[in-house]
């Protein structure tokens, strides 16, 4: 018996040593995907090693600040990079292998000759000078992200889809095999490209390894409000549960100003008894009321629902950042593409498209939807001499210089240094470094 027993084991052992690599591997690249760094498979992005990777990382303005220490200080595992394609592109693949790379962070190459340029010549200009320096920049595809280009396109439109369609393809022709991020039209900040467009764009790739960026700013708010009482009818007045002295979704009104909003649809939940108004709902583009007696109008007939017994939270469906990070999410699963917050500031309202939502808000709902992001940025200063204060995008004071906790801005250290969220505590490293 003892001898079987021994055979039995032996058997079993040798079988779990030829089991353990597929036990053991992370995810398998698609088939279609013929690359030998980072790839996309069903929503996920994937080291060439098969281990998840979800960006946590940094915006570089500036190519020639004395960055690249700081951020490998700050803990961030990838760098979205602001490159000057002027120089020659060995200058720059150099560059970004000894201060990313050497520093075990994903490059996420850029170029923004195009910012906010809606016209498509403009898009087929700078895929143009990517093919032109393939043969250069191919030399990273194991490890880097290539960014074809940043805030591009118009909103909400099909010409963002064919012109991405055309880039993909030149870019794919040209020998590209790493990952593609796109940036959304509308100055990136536009979620109808992504939630129309993206699937098309994404099926489009022979090698499936496509990423889209929204970068939350100004079209983004937190503005939220609980229910006090609903008057039904054709249109429904909700009124809010809210003494504020301006409205909770337009701060412009104080009920004696103008009444527009611009916001069409708010996503309710929790409402009790009226049970129908819970979801997304179509409203005007004004909202109402005084203080301590708020309204919201909603273009829905009520008349005959039942009777509203209490409960329930409005959010603006198409601004707030929590429901943007829940589409995101919704998105990668649909689509199989993975989605990103390619930039976000400081809140605070600062900027020429300012939002007051926080830094903490927006990383906080990126973890709890599984979306990687990148705050804007390390090196944005606003005072002479390569220097920056707590007014502005800068997350450090003196160009990118980072030794202690008083090199960061405010924006820095909560990005960097928070104890829940921070980089510190929660980005790592990609497993091929």
């Amino acid at each position: 018996m003892d001898r079987v027993c021994k055979i039995v084991i032996s058997l079993m052992a040798a079988l779990i040593v030829m089991m353990a690599p597929a036990i053991c591997r992370g995810a398998t690249r698609p088939r279609v995907n013929t690359g030998n760094g980072f790839f996309v498979l069903n929503g996920k992005l994937y080291d060439y090693k098969g281990d998840e990777f979800r960006i946590r990382g940094v915006n570089r303005l500036h190519w020639d600040s004395q960055s690249a220490d700081g951020i490998a200080r700050s803990h961030a595992n990838a760098v979205r990079w602001d490159i000057d394609f002027s120089r020659s592109a060995a200058l720059n693949v150099s560059l970004v292998k000894a201060q990313s790379i050497a520093r075990h962070e994903v490059p996420i190459v850029g170029n923004w000759g195009g910012t906010c340029s809606q016209d498509p010549a403009k898009l087929e200009s700078i895929v143009s000078t990517w093919v032109a320096q393939a043969r250069q920049w191919r030399r990273l595809d194991r490890s880097f992200i290539l960014n074809v280009a940043n805030e591009w396109g118009p909103v909400d439109s099909a010409v963002w889809r064919d012109a991405y369609v055309s880039a993909v393809k030149r870019l794919r022709a040209a020998g590209y095999l790493a990952p593609i991020l796109i940036d959304s039209g509308g100055c990136g900040q536009d979620m109808e490209d992504l939630s129309k467009y993206s699937q098309a764009v994404f099926d489009s790739d022979p090698q499936r390894n496509i990423m889209f960026a929204v970068h939350l700013y100004g079209n983004t708010n937190d503005y939220s409000a609980s229910i006090r009482t609903v008057h039904t009818g054709d249109p429904t007045v909700i009124t809010l549960d809210s003494h504020a002295p301006e409205h909770p979704f337009s701060p412009s009104f104080n009920g004696h100003d103008n009444s527009w909003s611009g916001l069409s649809a708010y996503r309710i939940s929790g409402v009790r008894g009226m049970t129908q108004l819970n979801g997304v709902q179509p409203a005007r583009v004004n909202v109402g009321g005084v203080q301590g007696a708020w309204t919201v109008t909603l273009l829905i007939d009520s008349s005959h629902w039942p009777a509203y017994t209490g409960g329930g939270t409005l959010v603006d469906y198409n601004g707030n950042y929590a429901v943007r990070m829940a589409r995101l999410a919704a998105l990668s699963t649909r689509v199989g593409a993975v989605y990103i917050v390619g930039e976000f500031g400081p809140g605070g309202n600062v900027g020429a498209s300012p939002t007051s939502v926080t830094p903490g808000e927006i990383i906080t709902a990126a973890e709890s939807n599984g979306i990687g992001w990148l705050a804007w940025a390390w090196d944005d200063n606003d005072l002479p001499g390569c220097r920056a204060d707590d007014h502005w995008f800068s997350m450090t004071r003196d160009c990118g210089r980072y030794r202690r906790a008083a090199d960061l801005t405010r924006f820095g250290r909560d990005v960097v240094l928070n104890p829940v969220y921070g980089l510190a505590v929660n980005a790592k490293a990609a497993s091929i470094f």
